[in-house]
């Protein structure tokens, strides 16, 4: 092809590089041109800075998701070391105690068990109670955001649920005939709608689940 039929087409299509913008960054071109059209060069400058600003943008966002890792490996390295010290129920209660005080932004909480009480400071839920109060729970066998119905919210802070405008629901998973059977939950609760809410990530509440289910596990069996 030769140069002309180059400038030719380009003629004819003045359109060309708005529709192929990435070719204007592995071109070099000459001063631009005054007047009050845009020269070629001066499009490509503009287009480098708005990619350069996306890079940057992009950039910040993974320095900072990696900063919320390291602090959830954080979180799960001083649990699973809390709890793993513990010897009874009531150890591991006050370690949720410190844990949810210490690690989140939750300035309510309950902890309940959907059996027999044991004998342990922990509160327990009958069936009766649990079809009740919680049966508009959502699915009890991952962690998530979201704001329980106020008949829940009710009789698990029965005297603070006013407050509560976010909820976080963490269930506590047994194993019965080699699938995961929920055998209590720990819900967490704030008076911001904005600490709990759904587009919360839930990787840490995940860990969270998977960790307190095995000590709960141990120290029940």
């Amino acid at each position: 092809m030769k140069e002309e039929d180059v400038v030719q087409y380009l003629s004819k299509s003045p359109d060309f590089f708005v529709k192929n913008p990435d070719l204007l960054e592995s071109l070099t071109l000459p001063h631009p041109v005054r007047g009050n059209v845009i020269s070629l060069l001066e499009y490509q400058v503009s287009l480098l800075r708005k990619t350069t600003a996306s890079y940057r943008q992009e950039f910040e966002r993974l320095v900072e998701v990696a900063r919320q890792n390291e602090a959830i490996m954080q979180k799960t390295r001083r649990l699973i070391l809390a709890g793993v010290a513990c010897s009874s129920l009531d150890d591991l209660v006050i370690v949720i105690d410190d844990m949810v005080r210490e690690e989140f932004d939750a300035s309510h909480h309950a902890l309940l068990l959907f059996d027999t009480n044991r004998g342990s400071s922990i509160r327990y839920c009958s069936e009766e109670e649990r079809n009740k109060h919680l049966n508009g729970l959502p699915s009890l066998k991952r962690s998530s955001c979201v704001l329980l119905d106020k008949t829940a919210i009710q009789f698990l802070f029965p005297e603070t649920h006013r407050l509560i405008l976010s909820t976080a629901l963490v269930p506590i998973l047994g194993s019965q005939e080699n699938e995961k059977d929920c055998i209590g939950i720990l819900v967490l609760g704030s008076q911001s709608p904005y600490t709990f809410s759904k587009e919360k990530e839930t990787l840490f509440l995940q860990y969270l689940t998977e960790m307190l289910s095995g000590i709960f596990q141990r120290l029940i069996e």
